[in-house]
Parts: structure tokens; C-alpha cells; sequence
């Protein structure tokens, strides 16, 4: 029996938990259940629940769960050995000042550098630092918001990527890239929602690198369902793709609309079932 809690996908048993814990009729259909499809913004306590019972979920999100946010990500690259700008975490300002006390001449990196909020998507809580004034304004902020419980930022090394990143989208085993080029020199995010457009027709070869250390990165964690972001350090002659962060949460509009992408999920998810049995992709409606 295929049990779906995602909202557009429909299988023999559906529930819905939405803002609430789960509860024991969740707890029943999960017992029964040969493999579950869980929605992107899943609540920890449902996927636990579903992977107490089995390791068929979809999507994987245990590295999600075990590695939050930002810091998270780092941490996730660091112990997989995935190339990424050198990056500094901090669990609040008070940590930063301590690693790196006012007037002493121990900080790693010059300016430009960038500062990113452990949560945020979509270029939320994302900044390239110029000058001390406008990190002290920034951890100014960021201890603000620490009063009402959001904590921990990275500082990273800022990279040349010539204007444009490359979003990985990981659909199962299908991997759909391209770049995000920004035209504006005065706006250093790609991101679609801050002017980014999309680039299918550029170096196909850096492409097919970017798609190359995903695959692999997937392999080694079992990542199924994700934006990954990468950059080109525009100085490296190796052209080695360097990560970025991991959006368990990614932007649809690269498919033109949510029913696009809803159709391209829902055959990830029987390409998915069809691994363990050919005859569960036959459960999706």
C-alpha cells in the first residue's frame, strides 16, 4: 500500500497534516504503508514518524533533519569532502566577537566577503560585506533578531562568479541545471526573485560539471529532492564547481508554473516507486 501525504499527489491511502502534529490515525496509515510521499515543507515530527516504520520515504530528508539550515549545509559539505568556499559558522554575534575580538587583526578574510543568516531563502539574509560599517550594521541586526529566537550565520569567502551562479534541480535521478545570470553590477544575487534570469544555452561543459558533482554528492547522501546551488570561482582555471547551500525548498519558476512542476514530481515519484517494485508507480493517480 502506497500512502501519499503530499497534497497534489494521489495514491492508495492519502492523509493531510497540516500545522499540527501528527496523531494516531497518521501513526496508523504510516504502520500499514509499503513506501510514503511527504510534502517539501514536511514538519520533522511526520517525517519521524514515517521513518520510524520504513526507509521508503520520499523525499530523503534525513541529512534535512540532522543538518539545518545554512550551518547545516556547511557542516554536510565538510563531512562529505564537497568543495565549497571557505566559510566561517557562528551561533550568534556573541560568538563571532569572540572568535574574532574588535580590533584585533585576526578576521580571514578581506573585504568583500559574504554573510549569510543560517535560515532564508530566496536571497533572505544574504549580504556581500564592504567595509566594517556595514558588518557592524548587519550584526546589529542579526542580534535583534536573536531576542526573538533566530540564531547562527556563516561568513564566506567572497568568490567571482562573473554575474551568475548554476541551480542543480534534483528530481530523484533526473538532474535539470542552468544558470542564473544577473545583469545588474550593483546586485551581486542571482537569485530569480532579486532580477536573475535564466540561461539554458551557456558552457554546456560547466553544466555538465555542476551535474556531475551533484550526481555524485546524491550517491554519497542520499539526497532526492533539492535545488543545489554552485558557483564558478572565475579565477580558478580547474573550473571545479564549488558549493553553495542545499533548498530542500526551491522556486518553481524555471517550470512556468506549479502544475508544471507538480507533473514533473509526480514522475520522479513513480520512477522512485518503480526502483523497489514496477508495479507501485501504478499506485499514483
Amino acid at each position: 500500500m502506497i500512502l501519499s501525504f503530499h497534497p497534489c499527489i494521489d495514491a492508495d491511502l492519502n492523509g493531510i497534516v497540516a500545522g499540527r502534529a501528527p496523531g494516531p490515525g497518521e501513526a496508523s496509515m504510516v504502520k500499514r504503508a509499503d513506501a510514503i510521499i511527504l510534502p517539501q515543507g514536511v514538519r520533522q515530527d511526520l517525517y519521524d514518524l514515517c521513518r520510524k516504520y520504513t526507509n521508503r520515504v520520499f523525499p530523503n530528508y534525513d541529512l534535512r533533519f540532522q543538518n539545518p539550515g545554512k550551518i547545516g549545509d556547511i557542516i554536510l559539505f565538510r563531512t562529505t569532502a564537497i568543495p565549497h568556499p571557505e566559510t566561517y559558522l557562528f551561533e550568534n554575534v556573541t560568538d563571532f566577537h569572540s572568535q574574532f575580538p574588535a580590533g584585533k587583526d585576526r578576521f580571514p578574510f578581506t573585504f568583500p566577503f559574504v554573510l549569510k543568516g543560517n535560515y532564508g531563502g530566496e536571497g533572505r539574509m544574504v549580504y556581500r560585506i564592504d567595509n566594517p560599517h556595514e558588518l557592524q550594521t548587519i550584526l546589529d541586526q542579526l542580534r535583534a533578531m536573536e531576542n526573538s529566537g533566530t540564531r547562527g550565520f556563516i561568513v564566506q569567502q567572497w568568490i567571482d562568479h562573473g554575474g551568475r551562479d548554476v541551480r542543480v534541480v534534483v528530481l530523484h535521478d533526473r538532474l535539470i541545471s542552468y544558470w542564473r545570470i544577473q545583469r545588474d553590477p550593483q546586485q551581486f544575487l542571482t537569485n530569480l526573485s532579486a532580477g536573475g534570469t535564466i540561461d539554458l544555452e551557456s558552457d554546456h561543459h560547466l553544466l555538465e560539471k555542476a551535474e556531475d558533482v551533484v550526481h555524485r554528492f546524491c550517491q554519497q547522501t542520499g539526497v532526492n529532492l533539492a535545488g543545489i546551488d554552485l558557483i564558478f570561482d572565475q579565477n580558478d582555471k580547474s573550473k571545479q564547481p564549488l558549493f553553495l547551500e542545499i533548498n530542500y525548498w526551491f522556486g518553481r519558476r524555471f517550470f512556468g508554473s506549479s502544475e508544471a512542476y507538480y507533473a514533473e514530481l509526480k514522475k520522479a515519484v513513480k520512477r522512485w516507486l518503480a526502483s523497489f517494485d514496477p508495479q507501485w508507480a501504478n499506485h499514483i493517480h
